[in-house]
């Protein structure tokens, strides 16, 4: 969907004043992104774009929720990070790569905004300010890669398994009122074992410990993470 009705356009203009990515624009800059702007949406399981796509798209996340991921020279998947609702990405590569470093895939069904890339990365140079948020926002990401990164140097799978389900949880996971993290997407086992580095019966197995010792929930492939201390694990 193209935005033409004024209706449709005034809504997302002034979403996108109203996000911290995007708030510094002024109405130049806004109109400039939402005249060419395309609004779509996608079902569970689909690729956005593959790791050496050529770079050409910025994307918005609107709804529901996405992971990126890059191919190891083993061909095996190796979790980059979660992206959940009003997140922009890919800020990896700004500026340099002509491809993408990786590969975003739905993990339910998604409403996306999807601009230029090249009309984007012109507007971050007449923006320090946006610029300044860019910036920030690949901080966050390298920051979190490496916290991530880690976290996995252990030999207990059981730490791992937690690990993997923490992580998670900080990324895509909302706070509730007792303090616990209830993670409002399905989360397979299958899913988790890739995030852990683990096989899916041992990651199953350490699941069903973190239950049994009170610290996590598990119920219908939705996680609530009870005890959010990572060294009580």
């Amino acid at each position: 969907m193209i935005i033409k009705n004024k209706s449709d356009y005034d809504y997302y203009a002034e979403k996108l004043r109203q996000h911290p990515e995007f708030s510094p624009l002024d109405d130049k800059f806004v109109g400039q992104l939402i005249d060419e702007m395309k609004i779509k949406k996608y079902h569970r399981g689909q690729i956005l774009f593959d790791q050496g796509d050529t770079r050409d798209k910025f994307y918005f996340l609107i709804d529901g929720v996405a992971k990126s991921f890059h191919w190891d020279k083993d061909g095996e998947e190796q979790l980059y990070l979660y992206i959940r609702p009003n997140k922009g990405f890919p800020y990896i590569g700004l500026f340099e790569d002509d491809q993408y470093a990786y590969t975003v895939e739905t993990m339910t069904d998604v409403k996306i905004a999807e601009f230029s890339m090249p009309i984007y990365e012109e507007i971050l140079r007449e923006n320090p300010e946006l610029m300044v948020n860019a910036v920030k926002e690949m901080s966050q990401i390298i920051n979190t890669s490496e916290t991530q990164l880690q976290r996995m140097v252990t030999t207990s799978a059981k730490c791992r398994v937690a690990n993997a389900i923490l992580f998670i949880g900080q990324q895509i996971g909302d706070l509730q009122e007792d303090d616990s993290i209830l993670v409002p997407y399905p989360i397979t086992i299958v899913e988790l074992s890739k995030v852990s580095g683990t096989t899916r019966e041992t990651t199953s197995q350490m699941v069903q410990k973190l239950i049994a010792e009170n610290k996590i929930q598990y119920n219908r492939k939705y996680f609530k993470i009870l005890e959010t201390d990572e060294d009580e694990y």
